[in-house]
């Protein structure tokens, strides 16, 4: 929702603008007919997809849950032959002399760790809305992050990486199949997840500050709840990101574009 109303934010500052430049560019051959496409497209197939997305996590439950009365247990243990695909990538990449680099290049990672990141679900132990699951996603969380720092290491040596990738995936199988959704990994194996960097961070809030402050500005916005909004998108892109010394930076840079629009205050 806060995505959706920064756009129809910015769509509605910018109006005049692009009515301006849709008024010049009609003079271009098919322009009209790749408008109609992209518009049907962002329109139709966007709204429809959207609502997939939207709709995916709880039909996750659903699904789940579904099976599980069906006594469909198949469908509870399925990811487990995901990893033991990814066990047997591993050994052939340890096995092989010859066609070592046609065996890296097979393998991946994009489904192991959907299913490590879904297991808390498919497994049918933890309730729904349990507080158990916020606790179970840092831990998945965690798991993914030892899987991807170990395929990383298969360009250095690709034996010791595939023993050590299919060592982890035989753990993880093993865990899941026991039920221990809460230590897939020891603790030893388990590394810190990566957050998005303070450089980053810093950019994003810039960005978006910038589009509140020149919309309230356009549109006769009070400058209380501009500003309000601007702490708002603050407070939620640190809430917890260890900042430092960009946090400063980034309250001088936000000082800044507000300044520039409501000057004097």
């Amino acid at each position: 929702m806060f995505v959706y109303v920064c756009l129809r934010g910015i769509a509605g500052a910018f109006a005049g603008d692009l009515r301006k430049a849709d008024e010049v560019v009609e003079q271009v051959p098919y322009y009209s007919d790749s408008k109609a496409v992209v518009e049907w497209a962002l329109g139709d197939i966007g709204a429809g997809g959207a609502a997939l997305l939207l709709a995916a996590y709880p039909l996750r439950f659903v699904v789940a849950s579904a099976a599980r009365m069906c006594g469909a247990g198949g469908f509870t243990f399925e990811r487990v032959s995901v990893w033991v695909g990814l066990i047997g990538q591993c050994a052939d990449i340890v096995r092989s002399s010859v066609n070592r680099d046609q065996h890296l290049s097979s393998v991946s990672l994009r489904l192991p760790v959907m299913r490590v990141r879904g297991a808390r679900i498919a497994r049918g132990t933890v309730p729904i809305f349990s507080r158990r699951n916020g606790c179970l996603k840092a831990h998945a969380a965690q798991v993914v992050e030892a899987l991807r720092g170990t395929e990383a290491e298969l360009d250095k040596d690709p034996q010791k990486a595939a023993r050590e990738l299919g060592r982890l995936a035989l753990t993880i199988s093993e865990r899941y199949a026991l039920g221990r959704l809460g230590a897939l990994l020891d603790e030893e194996d388990l590394k810190p997840p990566r957050r998005m960097g303070d450089a980053l961070r810093l950019s994003i809030t810039a960005v978006l500050v910038a589009v509140i402050v020149i919309v309230s500005a356009r549109h006769g916005v009070p400058e209380p709840a501009a500003i309000a909004a601007a702490v708002v998108v603050v407070a939620i892109l640190y809430r917890s990101a260890t900042a430092g010394g960009i946090a400063g930076v980034g309250l001088v840079v936000i000082e800044t574009i507000l300044n520039a629009f409501f000057s004097g205050n």
